[in-house]
């Protein structure tokens, strides 16, 4: 399975003016499609723990992939991955941790980001990056 960074042109309506919650389902759905056509299973989806969220943790055959989903409106004016701060990957790895310790796994965890841009009631871009960033221990 090739795991490299693909802008990819989807059809998936999504009306004018969406508020930022179902944006939020629409985009995860589109991305759950897109990584489910790359033959990845659902481990989990919006997996939760106190105040630590997972998206998506999705089973890639010989790794678990812990993926992050940013979606925005077009007419944002600004890419989605622009939301991916250095906080915002230092929470993704502690809701790792507590999510393996829950689910214990032999597998290696990879960190993704899925960029779902709703670019027209016809259109989706979606841009997938595997493995966005590493934790990186101190």
């Amino acid at each position: 399975m090739s795991l490299r960074p693909q802008p990819v042109e989807w059809h998936f309506f999504l009306p004018c003016g969406m508020k930022k919650i179902a944006l939020g389902r629409a985009g995860e759905q589109a991305a759950l499609n897109y990584l489910q056509e790359l033959g990845m299973t659902l481990v989990a989806r919006n997996w939760r723990s106190e105040h630590y969220e997972l998206d998506l943790v999705m089973d890639a055959g010989d790794s678990i992939r812990i993926v992050e989903v940013k979606s925005l409106n077009e007419n944002d004016g600004f890419d989605p991955l622009e939301n991916m701060t250095e906080a915002k990957c230092g929470k993704l790895i502690l809701a790792a941790r507590r999510f393996i310790a829950e689910n214990p796994t032999d597998k290696e965890i990879f960190f993704d980001v899925v960029s779902v841009l709703f670019c027209g009631a016809d259109c989706t871009r979606i841009t997938y990056i595997p493995s966005a960033f590493f934790p990186i221990k101190k």
